[in-house]
């Protein structure tokens, strides 16, 4: 018999953990925690593949929870159990950036078994990922430490830029102070139409889109999906006024948003989330298995958009004109 994998779900109130656990139970072998501290002890004795916490529990908030997650069990996926009126709480997790998925309360039967199926998936993958990586560098020859020759002694300071940066959906004095701030470290472009983002995005390679959510008749979570299921390599951030908690949970459920900021933002923490997010680029470059939202979508192709939506016709046409461009 096949062994079933481990899951953890953690909330303060037993009849919660009780109706989960009959749900799961049958496919997983569950663990149940009433706190975030019994949680921590069980995750260190048990190879968990998916966690699941309430937000709302009174010695542990659930993101931070999660958070701690993360450094006892990387691999494993974590999930939040929230409702809307956690908006402060909603807004911490996301730019915590240690949530997969968010299910809402009350929550339905068949989205937490999608979840925690897929959750599974994505776990196996990175597990298997992780043995591929330490077993290539065991194998690989020790490197060879070469003597600098004593006559190469010119050094040459060369300044390179770290990443490509877009700005979509802001009036240039908006975003004037952000570029003369970044444009030292990175090339950085705005433009204030998905239109226009969409003909940068073909023309050039960019690691990362800083963009508002709020434009006439679009979606703006369904144009940040639209690139990054064409992109998987674009670290995405949001730089809005709007302070919606079902923006938030979408911009995690559907992108996997590296940031969600509210304005006014201080400059030097702007700088950071976006040195952090051109790391994350490099690294979805160099290791695309490690990308959540790619794996995901190639597990499940439900989620991925639609190939014939409008946005994506958009994208498609400003690559096809870029190409009869170049010809």
């Amino acid at each position: 018999m096949k062994e079933l994998s481990q899951v953890l779900l953690v909330d303060d109130e037993p009849m919660i953990l009780e109706s989960l656990s009959n749900l799961l139970e049958f496919d997983y072998k569950v663990h149940s925690a009433t706190d975030g501290y019994i949680a921590l002890e069980l995750l260190k004795k048990h190879p968990i593949k998916v966690i699941m916490s309430d937000q709302r529990m009174p010695k542990m908030f659930g993101h931070e929870l999660l958070r701690e997650a993360k450094k006892i069990s990387p691999n494993t996926i974590r999930v939040l159990l929230t409702g809307y009126s956690d908006l402060e709480s909603i807004m911490q997790s996301v730019n915590a950036g240690e949530i997969f998925r968010y299910i809402n309360k009350p929550w339905n039967p068949d989205n937490i078994m999608n979840v925690f199926k897929l959750g599974v998936q994505l776990h196996d993958k990175l597990v298997g990922l992780t043995a591929q990586h330490k077993a290539m560098q065991a194998a690989a020859p020790a490197a060879v430490s070469v003597a600098p020759s004593p006559q190469r002694n010119i050094h040459i300071e060369v300044e390179e830029k770290n990443g490509n940066v877009l700005f979509v959906g802001y009036k240039s004095a908006e975003v004037t102070e952000f570029v003369r701030q970044l444009e030292r470290r990175y090339e950085v472009t705005s433009v204030a139409s998905i239109d226009e983002a969409f003909k940068e995005v073909a023309k050039r390679p960019v690691s990362v889109i800083v963009s508002d959510v709020r434009f006439d008749e679009i979606d703006g979570v369904e144009f940040l999906n639209t690139i990054k299921t064409e992109y998987p390599h674009v670290v995405t951030v949001i730089l809005t006024e709007v302070m919606d908690a079902s923006l938030a949970i979408r911009s995690i459920n559907e992108l996997n948003v590296f940031k969600y900021l509210v304005k006014p933002v201080q400059k030097q923490e702007f700088e950071q989330v976006i040195n952090d997010a051109t790391t994350k680029s490099s690294a979805y470059k160099n290791a695309p298995q490690t990308n959540l939202h790619l794996s995901s979508q190639q597990l499940s192709p439900s989620s991925r958009a639609a190939e014939d939506s409008a946005l994506r016709l958009k994208l498609r046409a400003a690559q096809a004109a870029l190409l009869k461009g170049k010809s």
